[in-house]
């Protein structure tokens, strides 16, 4: 046998082994550089889309706040304080006379008054909105 003839298909084997695994150690680097910009890249875009819903949530947020404002400036105006008691709370001044219409639909409006004077007993009251309601 000889020595130099036997070597050379060894040495080819080994040399195509190295090779081989060079270009697998190139190809594990190459994949964990590409996962070390896959992750920072993933987390940029998932802050950006919270960045985005807190500035939705913050736009919204500052529209309420401008509305309240507006409410707490026209209640400290007093005109507007006697409108929404008027209207929603259907309170009336003292001395005024309050009136309820009733049946607007039917073209003839009737109109019932309830008396505020405290000389009147409640009976006579009583007495008077039966009487408007039945007429």
């Amino acid at each position: 046998m000889r020595i130099g003839a036997a070597t050379k298909p060894r040495l080819a084997k080994s040399v195509s082994r190295r090779r081989g695994l060079w270009r697998l150690m190139a190809l594990v680097v190459l994949l964990a550089v590409i996962g070390g910009y896959v992750a920072p890249v993933r987390t940029y875009i998932e802050r950006t889309r919270q960045i985005e819903e807190e500035r939705v949530l913050t736009d919204s947020l500052q529209v309420e706040h401008d509305r309240l404002l507006k409410e707490r400036d026209r209640l400290n105006n007093v005109v507007y304080v006697e409108q929404v008691a008027r209207k929603d709370l259907g309170l009336v001044r003292p001395g005024e006379q309050p009136y309820v219409v009733k049946d607007l639909d039917k073209g003839t409006p009737e109109v019932a008054s309830v008396p505020q004077d405290e000389d009147v007993p409640i009976t006579e009251r009583f007495t008077e909105w039966v009487s408007a309601l039945i007429n």
